[in-house]
Parts: structure tokens; C-alpha cells; sequence
């Protein structure tokens, strides 16, 4: 599994939760830890391909 699958299932993933109503911070989280267990990457390595840049907003 090379770095564009591992976004590629973070990515879809992401959707998914999203589609439930899920915030996009939080299915942000939530997918990169499914995609941590599912494939058994370490979840601090996910963490660096993803950026983890997304905030969530205060107001």
C-alpha cells in the first residue's frame, strides 16, 4: 500500500462519515483512526500524510 492509497482511504472514508452528518474535523479524526486500525499504519504516520491542519471553528 503506497501513500496515495492510505489518502485515497482517508479520503473516502472521510465522506462517509461525512454523509452522516458527522462534523468534517471530526470524520477528518474518526477516518484517519479506522484507516490506522484497518491497515495497521500508525496513526502518527497518518497524521503527517494527511497535515492534520483542519481546526475546528470556535464560533
Amino acid at each position: 500500500m503506497d501513500i496515495f492509497d492510505v489518502l485515497s482511504a482517508v479520503s473516502k472514508s472521510r465522506i462517509n462519515l461525512m454523509k452522516r452528518g458527522i462534523t468534517k474535523h471530526k470524520a477528518l479524526m474518526k477516518a484517519q483512526r479506522v484507516v490506522s486500525k484497518e491497515y495497521h499504519i500508525p496513526l502518527p504516520d497518518i497524521q503527517k500524510l494527511v497535515g492534520d491542519e483542519i481546526k475546528p471553528r470556535s464560533s
